[in-house]
């Protein structure tokens, strides 16, 4: 039996018309492996590459404590 975890992290950026935002959303698939269908979890959102960054390393730490 393969005992290898694995994740996916999904990461959406735009800038938003007329306001010339910066917008991020971080999402994980749902149970079936989908990003998406109903069963897909927002991660984060974020207004700035920074809170992207950081948001990706929370990720990454509950990924590697086995969350």
């Amino acid at each position: 039996m393969d005992d290898d975890r694995n994740g996916v992290l999904l990461v959406r950026v735009w800038i938003e018309g007329g306001s010339d935002q910066f917008r991020a959303r971080l999402t994980s698939p749902g149970a079936d492996g989908s990003v998406s269908g109903e069963d897909e979890r927002t991660v984060a959102v974020a207004s700035s590459p920074e809170a992207v960054s950081q948001a990706v390393r929370s990720w990454l730490g509950a990924f590697l404590r086995g969350r």
